[in-house]
């Protein structure tokens, strides 16, 4: 008789846990057909607001244009004027890479050389870092291999890690961009920061769209969502390392060429 009873429990107990399994099963669909629908909905609201955007932007290009033809701009002004112009750029890249990812677009694919990308970067930024009294520290290994990307969405994943980076030192700080083979056949790069760092709970969720702990109208919560999704687009990966009050390192990783 109780090996009767055992049976029957062994047997309940089986069938709960395939309805619990089942039920799992249930809920992950479920979760990721909202994922879905919510990725679905940003890529719609991605495009009305890159075609919002492009028109002012295209005015204030040809404004910036004009200016600067101008012969007896004092320096101050010019220097405005420059810094004007970077943040334009900065937004077109953000727009087009929101686009792009919005209609799954792969740009154009090369070979590039990921030191010179960085550089470029850095050369476009100098005059925020140096506003922001940051001290940037550039170490490229220049004996490494190409990689298979396209440079503007490449410039675009290094601006936003830059850029937040800075946005972290409000009080001046260092920044190490470093480039470096770790395994055959794959490049990383770092960057790291000396700034504020990431609190624990909010670290898994930085990679979530319109996610953000800034204050309201200083950021959308998309600029870490897009780098991720355009560091995949290459086959890439990212990881993020963060102490708050000591800083944060993203690290980077390519397949080479």
């Amino acid at each position: 008789m109780p090996v009767k009873v055992r049976g029957r429990v062994s047997m309940h107990s089986s069938l709960a846990e395939n309805l619990t399994d089942e039920c799992r099963i249930d809920e992950d669909f479920l979760e990721q057909l909202a994922w879905n629908e919510k990725m679905a909905e940003l890529g719609q609201l991605a495009v009305g607001m890159v075609h919002e955007l492009n028109t002012p932007l295209s005015v204030i290009v040809s404004a910036i244009q004009l200016i600067l033809r101008e012969e007896e701009l004092s320096t101050s002004v010019k220097e405005m004027v420059e810094r004007i112009e970077m943040e334009v750029q900065r937004l077109s890249l953000f727009t087009r890479g929101l686009l792009s990812f919005a209609r799954k677009e792969d740009g154009t694919v090369g070979e590039t050389d990921l030191n010179q990308v960085l550089h470029e970067v850095m050369h476009f930024l100098k005059y925020e870092a140096q506003k922001r009294s940051i001290k940037v520290v550039e170490d490229y290994d220049f004996r490494l291999p190409q990689i298979a990307a396209d440079v503007n969405r490449l410039k675009q994943i290094f601006i936003n890690l830059v850029m937040n980076a800075f946005q972290a030192m409000n009080e001046g700080g260092s920044l190490l961009l470093r480039t470096f083979s770790a395994e055959e056949q794959f490049i990383s790069v770092q960057v790291a920061d000396t700034g504020t760092g990431i609190p624990k709970q909010i670290l898994p969720h930085i990679y979530e769209p319109f996610y953000t702990t800034k204050k309201t109208g200083k950021g959308t919560g998309l600029g870490l969502f897009i780098t991720k999704k355009l560091v995949e687009s290459f086959s890439g990966t990212i990881i993020v390392e963060s102490t708050e009050g000591e800083g944060t390192c993203f690290t980077l990783t390519f397949p080479a060429m």
